[in-house]
């Protein structure tokens, strides 16, 4: 049974429980004197076996005859039977979950010592079992202006010839009120409060985790399983099964639940030879209209993972998002850190809900954080560089409260080209009408109020497996392999040349390194310990597909993987094409074809006909007979029409591949298309919005 800190009252003083909460602050590790030796002033007589209680404790009287003497006292340090322990305070505060309606969060200092020093740091959400206690307050009640006119009253008092004569008079004598007590927490025994563990990390981690993570039999054998599933296609769907899982309560929205989970695996950390690191972790932001879910991912991301931290852009300020520097006053008025929101998510994630209405003072306030994962103070005397090893997962919305698609993207969001350019992956929400995504959300929602599981979604792991996954995932450090290597430059090239596209801002280095990231943490789903060329193709996809879509009218139907890339077949009496080139059509150009291709395929399957491939472009180029003159038109409708079915197929999912190619290699143009059960064909193309299937 656990007790939230609302609920500790003096009736549980001395019992042994369990609390629950998320520490806010630690302090150094400090010697306490737990039995102390004392020699007396007066005749030098050596007192021993006094013990201490949380604060320091003298003999009452010295035991020499003739002596009396009650307060002047010297510690002996070095005695042998004077006895030091460490000790450590912490700051505890109560969950959100458990506070009570129109409260603040209560805090309680938990005091720890010996080997239960240290094991927990400022942002984690820990389970603590001990004993509650009462402590003095010793620290005087006053304001500091009554606190100096009574020491002015005490030193006169001291100055007079008969004080000595007064006896004990108490604290209140002395300037002080009377004696009040405080409730703490005696803590003996501290563990993480969460499924997703984070002591056992990376290896080479500079967290200072050292712990392995093993599985069980049972878990290798599933999770080898989802690693080597394939689909209807024959291809590898491990990707898309763990990201379903990401956010259950959250229908559709593939491309950013895949964005979710790569950030919560992250790429590998590096260092040069120089000492400077490469950050691994992934910033994510989410641009979106108003109720398409973005707050309801970002809730899910904070509560899932243990050091996660979720805050507001209208409510929080630079110092509470970096760090503050303020006065203790319980430790003799030293000046102590605050940590803020992003060193409480050190190795973790920070969620930043409206990012849009941040004032830009702040919003460059985290410029530091988000690419050094440093953060830098020079406040009150202190100069120190703190860790904030987070990723960032923003939400905003659009300028206009709805995503203009005819305007760029800088121009609809309020937001600087610096700190868009420090996002690996920012993906565009919008909110369009289309029937077949509306009945799905719908069924989705109503099955969630009627508690009933949704079989229409396809099938996904649980949490708790899901966190055993990402671990498990996070143990890999994948090498990048030298075709990928090569793609990725070619992918950064066509960035460059396209510049004025991509988010209004122009293309950085950044971008290069956010696509290495992204490569590695494909790899790491796939539990590979390679970076293929595929997984660098699905990363730029994410990096730029779905950005694009939404930024432009145009559909680019350009090949992801250059078929340049492949050596050609030769000897087999195939005329030599020319290599593919950068294909942009408007997309009511692509709608127009796209139509008419599930059309025929529907028509065809009405009459029990299989259609190939192949027989399906050679039917779209006899409607086109009148419009080619030259063999280069043919070639050129040919390489159109191809490109549109690959990305109906691969993309939009409009269409489905009934059966795959024996040799897809030599003959890819032999399987059979299906139209997709679930679109109709009098509606437009899901462009710009979430894929069937």
């Amino acid at each position: 049974m656990y007790h939230g800190i609302f609920d500790l009252r003096a009736d549980k003083l001395g019992q042994l429980i369990t609390i629950r909460g998320t520490v806010t602050r630690t302090t150094d590790m400090k010697p306490e004197l737990l039995v102390g030796t004392f020699a007396c002033n007066d005749c030098d007589r050596e007192v021993s076996g006094i013990e201490q209680q949380f604060k320091v404790t003298m003999p009452t009287l010295c035991p020499s005859r003739n002596c009396g003497n009650r307060s002047n006292w010297t510690l002996l340090p070095d005695a042998r039977t004077t006895r030091w322990g460490d000790w450590q305070r912490i700051r505890l505060q109560e969950n959100e979950n458990e506070m009570k309606a129109g409260s603040m969060p209560r805090s309680m200092d938990v005091i720890v010592r010996d080997e239960t020093c240290e094991r927990c740091k400022p942002g984690d959400k820990v389970k603590i079992v001990g004993c509650l206690i009462v402590v003095p307050d010793v620290p005087s009640l006053m304001n500091p202006s009554e606190l100096k006119r009574s020491d002015k009253k005490t030193r006169g008092a001291r100055s007079d010839s008969s004080f000595g004569n007064d006896g004990v008079r108490g604290l209140k004598g002395l300037g002080n009120r009377d004696l009040t007590y405080k409730m703490s927490f005696f803590g003996v025994f501290i563990e993480e409060d969460s499924e997703f563990s984070t002591k056992g990390g990376v290896a080479g981690d500079d967290s200072g985790n050292g712990s392995k993570f093993y599985l069980s039999p049972s878990d290798k054998v599933k999770f080898d399983a989802i690693k080597n599933n394939l689909n209807s296609e024959g291809r590898k769907d491990c990707f898309e099964t763990v990201a379903r899982s990401v956010a259950p309560s959250v229908q559709g929205c593939e491309d950013v639940k895949k964005g979710i989970l790569l950030m919560l695996i992250g790429g590998v950390k590096k260092q040069t030879e120089e000492g400077i690191r490469l950050r691994g972790d992934l910033n994510v932001c989410l641009l979106g209209d108003p109720a398409t879910a973005k707050s309801a991912i970002l809730k899910w991301t904070s509560s899932f993972l243990p050091r996660a931290v979720y805050a507001s852009g209208k409510t929080s300020t630079a110092a509470g998002l970096t760090a503050s520097v303020t006065t203790d006053f319980e430790m003799d008025k030293e000046k102590v850190i605050e940590p803020g929101a992003l060193m409480l998510a050190d190795n973790g994630v920070c969620c930043i809900d409206e990012f849009e209405l941040m004032d830009a003072k702040d919003q460059v306030a985290i410029h530091e954080a988000m690419e050094q994962q440093t953060i830098t103070l020079s406040k009150a005397g202190i100069q120190a560089t703190l860790n904030a090893r987070t990723s960032i997962l923003a939400a905003c919305l659009p300028k206009n409260t709805r995503y203009q698609p005819t305007l760029p993207l800088h121009k609809n969001v309020e937001m600087s080209a610096p700190i868009m350019s420090r996002f690996d992956l920012m993906f565009v929400m919008q909110d369009i009408v289309d029937p077949t995504t509306d009945n799905r959300v719908a069924e989705h929602i109503m099955s969630l109020h009627r508690r009933k599981e949704s079989t229409s979604y396809g099938t996904k792991l649980s949490q708790i497996d899901l966190a055993q996954y990402i671990k498990l995932a996070k143990l890999i450090e994948p090498k990048i392999t030298r075709p990928a290597h090569d793609h990725m430059i070619k992918c950064y090239k066509r960035l460059r040349e396209d510049r004025t596209s991509f988010r209004g801002g122009g293309v950085t280095v950044r971008q290069l390194e956010s696509l290495i990231r992204l490569s590695e943490g494909i790899a790491r789903v796939h539990l590979d310990p390679e970076v293929k060329i595929e997984y660098v193709v699905e990363a730029f996809r994410l990096q730029m597909d779905t950005l694009m879509r939404a930024e432009k009218e145009n559909i680019d139907l350009s090949p992801e993987i250059a078929e340049a890339d492949a050596a050609p077949v030769e000897g087999e009496g195939q005329a030599a094409r020319p290599a593919p080139r950068k294909l942009r059509i408007t997309f009511n150009e692509y709608n127009r074809i796209g139509k008419m291709l599930a059309r025929h395929l529907m028509r065809q399957e009405e009459a029990g006909i299989l259609v190939t491939e192949e027989d399906l472009i050679g039917w779209y180029m006899e409607q086109k007979e009148q419009d080619i003159a030259t063999e280069a038109q043919l070639f050129e409708q040919q390489n159109l029409v191809q490109q549109i079915i690959n990305r109906l197929v691969d993309k939009d999912r409009v269409l489905i591949v009934a059966k795959a190619s024996e040799d897809p290699l030599n003959h890819p143009e032999h399987r059979l298309l299906v139209k997709h059960p679930n679109f109709p064909v009098d509606e437009d193309l899901p462009q710009g919005k979430q894929r069937l299937g």
